[in-house]
Protein backbone atom coordinates (compact mmCIF):
# COMPACT_ATOMS: atom_id res chain seq x y z
CA UNK A 1 0.00 0.00 0.00
CA UNK A 2 1.16 3.52 -0.84
CA UNK A 3 -0.58 6.53 0.63
CA UNK A 4 -0.14 10.19 -0.29
CA UNK A 5 -1.38 12.67 2.32
CA UNK A 6 -1.63 16.33 1.30
CA UNK A 7 1.42 15.98 -0.95
CA UNK A 8 2.66 19.04 -2.79
CA UNK A 9 5.55 19.27 -5.23
CA UNK A 10 6.82 21.95 -7.56
CA UNK A 11 9.90 22.41 -9.72
CA UNK A 12 9.37 26.17 -9.49
CA UNK A 13 6.56 28.58 -8.59
CA UNK A 14 5.47 28.43 -12.23
CA UNK A 15 5.71 24.66 -12.50
CA UNK A 16 3.53 23.11 -9.79
CA UNK A 17 2.91 19.38 -10.26
CA UNK A 18 0.94 18.39 -7.14
CA UNK A 19 -0.97 20.57 -4.71
CA UNK A 20 -2.19 18.95 -1.47
CA UNK A 21 -2.89 15.70 -3.33
CA UNK A 22 -4.29 12.66 -1.55
CA UNK A 23 -4.34 9.09 -2.87
CA UNK A 24 -4.16 5.48 -1.70
CA UNK A 25 -2.67 2.87 -4.02
CA UNK A 26 -3.94 -0.53 -2.87
CA UNK A 27 -1.79 -3.62 -2.43
CA UNK A 28 -1.90 -6.55 -4.87
CA UNK A 29 -3.57 -4.51 -7.57
CA UNK A 30 -2.60 -2.94 -10.87
CA UNK A 31 -3.24 0.79 -10.67
CA UNK A 32 -2.79 2.76 -13.87
CA UNK A 33 -2.13 6.50 -13.72
CA UNK A 34 -3.62 8.41 -16.66
CA UNK A 35 -3.06 12.00 -17.67
CA UNK A 36 -2.02 14.18 -20.54
CA UNK A 37 1.60 14.22 -21.70
CA UNK A 38 3.66 16.49 -19.46
CA UNK A 39 1.16 16.49 -16.59
CA UNK A 40 3.68 14.90 -14.20
CA UNK A 41 3.10 11.13 -14.25
CA UNK A 42 6.84 10.39 -14.23
CA UNK A 43 7.32 12.94 -11.45
CA UNK A 44 4.63 11.18 -9.40
CA UNK A 45 6.42 7.83 -9.71
CA UNK A 46 9.74 9.51 -8.84
CA UNK A 47 8.17 10.95 -5.69
CA UNK A 48 6.81 7.55 -4.64
CA UNK A 49 10.20 6.00 -5.39
CA UNK A 50 12.00 8.62 -3.31
CA UNK A 51 14.17 9.86 -6.17
CA UNK A 52 12.42 13.23 -5.80
CA UNK A 53 11.46 14.77 -2.45
CA UNK A 54 8.02 16.30 -2.02
CA UNK A 55 7.77 19.85 -0.68
CA UNK A 56 4.88 19.21 1.73
CA UNK A 57 2.78 16.34 3.03
CA UNK A 58 3.61 12.68 3.61
CA UNK A 59 4.14 9.59 1.46
CA UNK A 60 3.70 6.32 3.34
CA UNK A 61 4.88 3.01 1.82
CA UNK A 62 4.46 -0.47 3.26
CA UNK A 63 7.05 -1.89 0.84
CA UNK A 64 10.19 -0.54 -0.74
CA UNK A 65 9.48 0.06 -4.44
CA UNK A 66 11.57 -0.59 -7.50
CA UNK A 67 11.22 1.84 -10.38
CA UNK A 68 11.38 0.60 -13.98
CA UNK A 69 11.90 3.57 -16.29
CA UNK A 70 10.38 4.01 -19.74
CA UNK A 71 13.85 3.57 -21.26
CA UNK A 72 15.70 1.34 -18.80
CA UNK A 73 19.36 2.16 -18.26
CA UNK A 74 21.37 -1.06 -18.47
CA UNK A 75 25.08 -1.78 -18.81
CA UNK A 76 25.04 -2.47 -22.53
CA UNK A 77 28.60 -3.81 -22.71
CA UNK A 78 27.54 -6.77 -20.56
CA UNK A 79 25.56 -9.83 -21.57
CA UNK A 80 22.22 -10.51 -19.89
CA UNK A 81 23.86 -13.22 -17.74
CA UNK A 82 26.69 -10.89 -16.72
CA UNK A 83 24.23 -8.13 -15.84
CA UNK A 84 22.22 -10.42 -13.57
CA UNK A 85 25.46 -11.62 -11.95
CA UNK A 86 26.49 -7.99 -11.36
CA UNK A 87 23.14 -7.19 -9.74
CA UNK A 88 23.52 -10.30 -7.58
CA UNK A 89 26.94 -9.10 -6.36
CA UNK A 90 26.07 -5.46 -5.64
CA UNK A 91 22.46 -5.83 -4.52
CA UNK A 92 21.45 -5.76 -0.89
CA UNK A 93 18.58 -8.19 -1.39
CA UNK A 94 18.48 -11.95 -1.65
CA UNK A 95 17.86 -13.30 -5.14
CA UNK A 96 14.91 -15.63 -5.65
CA UNK A 97 15.45 -19.36 -6.22
CA UNK A 98 13.49 -19.79 -9.46
CA UNK A 99 15.49 -17.36 -11.61
CA UNK A 100 15.80 -19.80 -14.50
CA UNK A 101 12.01 -20.19 -14.58
CA UNK A 102 11.57 -16.42 -14.75
CA UNK A 103 14.05 -16.20 -17.62
CA UNK A 104 12.02 -18.81 -19.45
CA UNK A 105 8.71 -17.11 -18.61
CA UNK A 106 10.02 -13.83 -20.03
CA UNK A 107 11.25 -15.60 -23.18
CA UNK A 108 14.86 -14.51 -22.60
CA UNK A 109 16.51 -17.95 -22.51
CA UNK A 110 18.20 -17.61 -25.90
CA UNK A 111 19.29 -14.00 -25.30
CA UNK A 112 21.01 -14.06 -21.91
CA UNK A 113 24.43 -14.81 -23.45
CA UNK A 114 24.16 -11.87 -25.87
CA UNK A 115 25.34 -8.29 -25.32
CA UNK A 116 22.57 -6.02 -24.02
CA UNK A 117 23.54 -3.51 -26.73
CA UNK A 118 22.04 -5.97 -29.23
CA UNK A 119 18.70 -6.16 -27.39
CA UNK A 120 15.54 -4.56 -28.73
CA UNK A 121 13.73 -2.10 -26.46
CA UNK A 122 11.21 -4.82 -25.63
CA UNK A 123 14.00 -7.19 -24.56
CA UNK A 124 15.57 -4.43 -22.42
CA UNK A 125 12.23 -3.93 -20.69
CA UNK A 126 12.05 -7.67 -20.06
CA UNK A 127 15.58 -7.73 -18.61
CA UNK A 128 14.79 -4.77 -16.34
CA UNK A 129 11.66 -6.58 -15.20
CA UNK A 130 13.60 -9.81 -14.71
CA UNK A 131 16.11 -7.94 -12.52
CA UNK A 132 13.33 -6.43 -10.40
CA UNK A 133 11.55 -9.76 -10.00
CA UNK A 134 14.77 -11.62 -9.22
CA UNK A 135 15.35 -9.28 -6.27
CA UNK A 136 11.88 -10.19 -4.99
CA UNK A 137 10.36 -6.72 -4.76
CA UNK A 138 6.66 -6.48 -3.95
CA UNK A 139 5.95 -2.96 -5.26
CA UNK A 140 6.69 -2.00 -8.88
CA UNK A 141 6.60 1.50 -10.34
CA UNK A 142 6.58 1.18 -14.13
CA UNK A 143 6.75 4.19 -16.45
CA UNK A 144 5.26 3.85 -19.96
CA UNK A 145 6.20 0.17 -20.26
CA UNK A 146 4.60 -0.50 -23.65
CA UNK A 147 4.85 2.75 -25.59
CA UNK A 148 7.70 1.68 -27.87
CA UNK A 149 6.98 -2.04 -28.10
CA UNK A 150 5.61 -3.96 -31.06
CA UNK A 151 2.08 -5.45 -30.72
CA UNK A 152 3.35 -8.97 -29.87
CA UNK A 153 5.61 -7.63 -27.12
CA UNK A 154 2.79 -5.44 -25.80
CA UNK A 155 0.45 -8.44 -25.53
CA UNK A 156 3.15 -10.49 -23.82
CA UNK A 157 3.90 -7.78 -21.24
CA UNK A 158 0.21 -7.20 -20.50
CA UNK A 159 -0.22 -10.92 -19.76
CA UNK A 160 2.94 -10.96 -17.65
CA UNK A 161 1.85 -7.94 -15.57
CA UNK A 162 -1.43 -9.73 -14.86
CA UNK A 163 0.54 -12.81 -13.80
CA UNK A 164 2.56 -10.61 -11.40
CA UNK A 165 -0.67 -9.38 -9.83
CA UNK A 166 -1.87 -12.98 -9.37
CA UNK A 167 1.41 -13.58 -7.54
CA UNK A 168 0.43 -10.77 -5.14
CA UNK A 169 2.73 -8.09 -6.52
CA UNK A 170 1.55 -4.47 -6.52
CA UNK A 171 2.00 -2.44 -9.71
CA UNK A 172 1.63 1.31 -10.26
CA UNK A 173 1.91 1.97 -13.99
CA UNK A 174 1.89 5.31 -15.79
CA UNK A 175 0.77 5.48 -19.39
CA UNK A 176 -1.07 7.62 -21.90
CA UNK A 177 -2.22 4.52 -23.85
CA UNK A 178 -5.91 4.09 -23.02
CA UNK A 179 -6.19 0.62 -24.56
CA UNK A 180 -3.35 -0.59 -22.32
CA UNK A 181 -4.96 0.98 -19.26
CA UNK A 182 -8.28 -0.70 -20.02
CA UNK A 183 -6.62 -4.11 -20.44
CA UNK A 184 -4.49 -3.87 -17.31
CA UNK A 185 -6.06 -1.74 -14.63
CA UNK A 186 -7.94 -2.86 -11.57
CA UNK A 187 -8.13 0.83 -10.72
CA UNK A 188 -7.31 3.98 -12.66
CA UNK A 189 -6.03 7.26 -11.26
CA UNK A 190 -6.86 10.40 -13.22
CA UNK A 191 -4.05 12.94 -12.84
CA UNK A 192 -5.01 16.47 -13.77
CA UNK A 193 -5.12 19.96 -12.35
CA UNK A 194 -2.47 19.02 -9.71
CA UNK A 195 -4.82 16.45 -8.16
CA UNK A 196 -5.34 12.68 -8.23
CA UNK A 197 -8.69 10.89 -8.38
CA UNK A 198 -9.23 7.12 -8.36
CA UNK A 199 -11.91 4.98 -10.04
CA UNK A 200 -12.55 1.24 -10.28
CA UNK A 201 -12.13 -0.19 -13.76
CA UNK A 202 -15.60 -1.68 -13.88
CA UNK A 203 -16.39 -0.48 -17.40
CA UNK A 204 -18.12 -2.98 -19.64
CA UNK A 205 -16.52 -1.88 -22.91
CA UNK A 206 -13.39 -0.07 -24.05
CA UNK A 207 -15.50 2.67 -25.68
CA UNK A 208 -17.23 3.31 -22.35
CA UNK A 209 -13.86 3.44 -20.58
CA UNK A 210 -12.31 5.75 -23.18
CA UNK A 211 -15.24 8.19 -23.07
CA UNK A 212 -15.09 8.34 -19.27
CA UNK A 213 -11.35 9.07 -19.18
CA UNK A 214 -11.47 11.69 -21.94
CA UNK A 215 -14.51 13.38 -20.40
CA UNK A 216 -12.85 13.37 -16.96
CA UNK A 217 -9.73 15.02 -18.28
CA UNK A 218 -11.72 17.54 -20.29
CA UNK A 219 -14.02 18.49 -17.39
CA UNK A 220 -11.06 18.98 -15.05
CA UNK A 221 -9.21 21.06 -17.66
CA UNK A 222 -12.28 23.27 -18.21
CA UNK A 223 -12.67 23.61 -14.45
CA UNK A 224 -9.05 24.77 -14.21
CA UNK A 225 -9.57 27.36 -16.96
CA UNK A 226 -12.59 28.91 -15.21
CA UNK A 227 -10.94 29.25 -11.81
Amino acid sequence: MVELKNVSFQYSKDDVILEKANMTFDKHKITVVLGKNGIGKTTLLSLIDGYLTHNDGHIIKEDDPIYIYDNPYLYEYLTGDEYIELIKRIGNRQMIDNLSELIEDLELSTSMNKLISAYSLGMKHKLALLTALSLNYQLYLIDEPLASLDPDSQAFMIDFFKKMRKNRRSLIISTHMLNVAYELADEIVIFNNRKLEKFDNSFQTYDEFKKFVIDSLRVQELSKMTQ
